[in-house]
Formats: structure tokens, C-alpha cells, sequence
């Protein structure tokens, strides 16, 4: 039976009883209106019983995982944020269901941010007081804004903005949130540039259509905060601020400030956003896109602009970073901050400059020590130390296993942010080296789903995917890596060349490997000779061979033992070998590892 108490308002509301929430679970999952995953049905199955039950306290990550995610008793919710990630899309699953498709069920089952139980509720009197189509309507949930008749458009409209809007508030809110329960000082989180971002203008004439500005706002401050060498101002002070105003507000210093304006033309929607120097309100770098004013379009148009505004902001190569990157150019590293440090770091990945890594290690190291919860620290140390084990760079003075260190830095970071995508890099690269193979590519993936908008991670999962010869998977996101990031380090363009080679387009594999100037690594160089050598052009073959002798004499002995440690199938192994023999370099003809 359906109990009657006092809702927040004082007002009597009816919460349903057992059975009944039960029942509408059961037709709930078997919807296919009800976009969720099949683990996330049995995830939801699973919270309600339980909260049904009364045994809403079991209901914490390592229980849920076990028994809705298949994991197993060595599950650890601190590195393996599945169960986060999961909530947050199914309670985005029931939003959307409950403001489209369930706008008319009797009863709404909710799972609030932060816990794990199930609430239930019936349809409030707000909702009864809208009457269900008659059955000689149509369905006006089937019908697409732009075809609808004129006396339902609104309705649509206005469905499909509050699902749009609520759905990324959903996701603003859980990643401040999540960011907040790291309980972080404001100091210990400003460590690089602050970046404010204004509310976005709309300009047009339908208000229907102005909460497309709003929601774009929400979801750009969403995916920066997913990115921790920034400090990004929440959303509820961006929406105090007015604009370049924004800086005359008490104790507001963001060195960047973000804006823009959203413009409906049409049948069309048009995002233009821009930076800004707060000192100066010099304008530092601009971005537009367009799409059509439809559903998939405005999701299309979504994603465009927040890529482009991430990979500005927030990724190495980015305006932001490479503003940074002059200044540290000229300062002692004894004197950079931990940021400055981060950045020093990203500028001897981009090129493996053997002589910059003793310096960038120590000025991590010390960045470590001082500031402890800095998550990217602990990924780029991890990072470093994987280029000590594959390279050899500075192995003179380590005394320890790097790999092993490598280890224990990415799980510090994963654990200090499991919500940000960089440790995930630095574990995936250490599980290939310590030969997980698909534990690599599991976690590379895991951190994508986390952020999508991570170049790095998108680059060393296709690289990785090339190396197994997984074509189909691994060349899209080389492809796109490159086109958010032309900078991003040249050593993922050997994927491109394998795929190019082993497909005997060597003139092509040619160019890629041309592309890959690294005179402290030699893979570039190989790369080269061997395209040379396919393509009869013995002396280039000769010189690119003399360049790999120079930075390892033995190569030619330690071909395949070196390639199999990098886990490359053997197809290529022996690809490689023999090309490297018709180049004129006297390789071992011992059996892979």
C-alpha cells in the first residue's frame, strides 16, 4: 500500500509501497526508452532491492562492484573508479527516461549524488496537474521538434532543453563534487593558471532556445575540472559574473578568462567562444562551429566546442601551456613551482631530450615531497620513469627497479584523482611494459571514459592498438590525436608508419617516419631505414642505419628481443628485422620473446 507524509514544502505526497516499486522496476529495464547499459539495469535492480530490503548501509562501491560489475574480491574503489563513473550515468539514464519517455509513470525511482540507495516517489501534484495524452494524440514523445505540429512543438522543445540542461548540470555538479571530496585547500588546487568561465551569451529571438547558452557554459566548466593543472572557478561564480566584468568581484583573480555567445540563424546553431587574458582583456584565442539545430546536432555541436576549448586550455600544446612553458624556459629549475615543474616536463616528453631528463626528474621528485596530493606530479614522475626502463634514460642514477617505481606513482595518482584521466595514462603504459597487454589497453580505455578529452590517452591507446596490428581500432584515434593535436609527441606517429608499412604503402610509411625526429631514441631512425631499403634508396637506408648505430652500437643483435619487450606481434617483429637486414644492418636471428 502507498503511504501518505509531508513532503519539503509540507504539502502530503504518497510514497508507493514495496510492490509497487517493484512492479514498475521490472516494466522500468525492460524499456528500451530506458537508455541505460545492461550492467546498469542490474545495478539499478540490484540498489533497489537492497534499499527495499533495508539494507541501504551495505550499498557501498566494493559491494556493488562485486555483485553488479562481476569484479572480483581484490576489487579497490580507490583505483578503480568504475562504480563512480557508472552512478553517475545511470542516475543520467533515469533523468533523462523520467523527463521523456517516463514523463507520465506513476511512480520515480531517483538515486541522489554522493550515495548508492534508490528513493521512490509518486507523481507529484505538480505532475498530475498535466494529463496524460489521450490515445487519438500523437506521440508526442516520438515526434521530432522540427516536423511536429505547431501546437506540440513547445512542449518537445521545452522537454528536450530541461533534459538537456539537467543532464549537464548532473555532470557539472558531480565533478566538483567529486573534486571537493578530495578536500583540497583552494591553495593546494591552485597550482597552475585559474580560468573563469563567463556565462555564454545567447543571441537570438526564440527563448526556447536560451538554454543552450546555459548548458554549454555548465558543460565546459564540467570538463575542465577534469583536468587538475587548471583551477577552474565553479559554476556558481561563474554565474555571478558578468563577462570581463568577472574580475572586479572580491577575491577573484583568474589569470584567463573564457567567453562566448550561442546564435541561432535558422535552421542553424552557431557557438563562438574566446579567451582572454583577465589583466588585459586581451583576447588570446577564438573558436567557432556550427551545426543544425536539431537534437544530434546540438549534441554534435556540444562536443565540437568543448574539444576545441579543452584542447586550447587544458592540453599540453595548448595556448595556456605554452604561455607557461616561455616563462619556464628562463627560470632555474631549483625555482619552478609545481606546475612550472609539470610543464617542464611535458616539454622534454614532446621531444625526449636525453639531456633535460636528470633535470626534470629531480624537479618532480622535489615537487612530490613538498606538495603530496599533487596527482600529476606522481603520473609525470611514473611517466619518466617508464622512459628509464624503455630508453635507458638515466639509469646510471637510479638505483631501483623504475618500473616498479613507475608503478607505485601512477596508482598514487589514480588514488589522489581518480577522477582525472592522467594516472590512468601513466598505469596503462607501465601494465604494457610489465607485459598486460589488455590490462594496458582495459585501463587506456577506462580513462577515456573518464575523459574524452585527454589527447595523450587517445594517442596511447592507438599506439598501443598498432603495435597488436588492430588497424581498424587503432588508426582513428591516431588520426584524431593529431587533428586536436598537431604538437602531440612525434613518437606516436610510428603508428601511422607500421599500419603503412605492413600494408606496403612505403612511400607513405616514408613521410610518417620522417616525421619522427628523435635523435636520443632510435625507433624514428628505423623507421626510416627500413622505408628506405623497400624503397631501393640504399644510401638514405645507409645513413639512417649509421644513425641507430650511433645511439646503440649492439642494435643489430637485440632487434627482436627489444621490439618483443614493447610487446609488438610478431608479424611486425619480423617485418621489421628483415627490413632492417635489406638496409644493411646484421640482425640475430634468434626466436621472439
Amino acid at each position: 500500500m502507498a503511504k501518505v507524509r509531508p513532503d519539503a514544502t509540507g504539502q502530503a505526497s504518497v510514497r508507493p509501497g514495496a510492490d509497487e516499486v517493484r512492479a514498475h522496476l521490472r516494466a522500468l529495464v525492460d524499456r528500451s526508452e530506458f537508455d541505460a547499459s545492461k550492467r546498469n539495469r542490474r545495478f539499478l535492480s540490484y540498489v533497489v532491492e537492497e534499499t527495499l530490503e533495508g539494507r541501504a548501509d551495505r550499498l557501498k562501491a566494493y559491494n556493488i562492484a562485486l555483485v553488479a560489475f562481476d569484479r572480483g574480491e581484490d576489487f579497490d574503489p580507490l583505483t578503480d573508479p568504475i562504480v563512480r563513473i557508472e552512478a553517475r550515468r545511470l542516475r543520467q539514464s533515469l533523468e533523462h527516461y523520467y523527463l521523456t519517455a517516463g514523463k507520465w509513470d506513476p511512480i520515480r525511482i531517483d538515486i541522489p549524488k554522493g550515495s548508492y540507495f534508490a528513493t521512490f516517489e509518486s507523481a507529484t501534484e505538480a505532475a498530475k496537474q498535466h494529463e496524460p495524452p489521450s490515445e487519438s494524440d500523437p506521440d508526442v514523445h516520438q515526434l521530432s521538434p522540427w516536423t511536429c505540429p505547431d501546437e506540440y512543438r513547445g512542449l518537445i522543445l521545452v522537454s528536450v532543453a530541461t533534459a538537456i540542461v539537467l543532464t549537464i548540470l548532473a555532470i557539472a555538479t558531480y565533478a566538483l563534487l567529486a573534486s571537493g571530496r578530495q578536500e583540497d585547500t583552494v591553495a593546494d588546487r591552485m597550482r597552475g593558471p585559474a580560468v573563469l568561465v563567463a556565462p555564454f551569451e545567447f543571441v537570438g529571438s526564440d527563448p526556447a532556445h536560451s538554454y543552450l547558452a546555459r548548458a554549454l557554459t555548465y558543460e565546459i566548466i564540467g570538463t575542465l575540472t577534469h583536468f587538475d593543472d587548471l583551477f577552474v572557478y565553479g559554476s556558481d561564480t561563474s554565474f555571478r559574473t558578468n563577462g570581463a566584468s568577472a574580475i572586479q568581484l572580491d577575491g577573484l583573480t583568474p589569470d584567463y578568462i573564457l567567453s562566448g555567445s550561442v546564435q541561432i540563424d535558422g535552421a542553424k546553431v552557431r557557438v563562438a567562444a574566446i579567451l582572454a587574458a583577465a589583466g588585459t582583456n586581451q583576447y588570446l584565442w577564438t573558436a567557432t562551429t556550427e551545426q543544425d539545430l536539431s537534437t544530434s546536432g546540438l549534441a554534435q555541436l556540444q562536443n565540437e566546442i568543448v574539444a576545441k576549448v579543452a584542447a586550447a586550455i587544458a592540453q599540453p600544446s595548448g595556448f595556456v601551456f605554452e604561455q607557461t612553458a616561455k616563462e619556464v624556459v628562463v627560470k632555474p629549475s631549483e625555482d619552478l613551482s609545481s606546475y612550472e615543474c609539470v610543464v617542464r616536463f611535458r616539454q622534454y616528453w614532446g621531444s625526449y631530450e636525453v639531456r633535460d631528463f636528470d633535470t626534470v626528474r629531480e624537479c618532480l621528485e622535489r615537487t612530490i615531497s613538498r606538495d603530496p596530493r599533487y596527482a600529476r606530479a606522481y603520473s609525470s614522475l611514473a611517466l619518466l620513469y617508464v622512459d628509464t626502463y624503455r630508453f635507458g634514460f638515466g639509469a646510471a642514477n637510479i638505483p631501483f627497479d623504475p618500473l616498479q617505481r613507475a608503478n607505485e606513482l601512477a596508482d598514487k595518482a589514480i588514488a589522489l584523482q581518480p577522477n582525472g584521466s592522467n594516472g590512468y595514462l601513466a598505469k596503462s603504459m607501465v601494465l604494457w611494459f610489465l607485459h598486460d597487454v589488455e590490462g594496458s589497453i582495459e585501463i587506456a580505455r577506462r580513462g577515456l571514459e573518464i575523459n574524452s578529452h585527454d589527447i595523450d590517452l587517445l594517442a596511447e591507446l592507438g599506439f598501443r592498438l598498432a603495435q597488436r596490428a588492430k588497424w581498424d581500432e587503432a588508426m582513428p584515434l591516431i588520426e584524431e590525436a593529431y587533428a586536436r593535436n598537431p604538437g602531440a609527441p612525434v613518437g606516436y606517429h610510428i603508428a601511422s608508419f607500421l599500419h603503412q608499412y605492413m600494408t606496403g604503402d612505403y612511400q607513405a610509411a616514408l613521410q610518417s617516419g620522417k616525421k619522427v625526429q628523435t635523435p636520443n631514441v632510435l625507433y624514428g631512425a628505423v623507421a626510416r631505414a627500413i622505408a628506405h631499403a623497400q624503397l631501393d634508396q640504399m644510401e638514405d637506408a645507409r645513413k639512417a642505419i649509421a644513425e641507430i648505430l650511433e645511439i646503440d652500437a649492439h642494435y643489430g643483435n637485440n632487434v627482436r628481443e627489444d621490439l618483443a619487450k614493447r610487446n609488438l606481434v610478431p608479424e611486425i617483429i619480423d617485418a621489421v628485422a628483415d627490413g632492417l637486414e635489406k638496409a644493411g644492418l646484421r640482425t640475430s636471428t634468434g626466436a621472439n620473446d
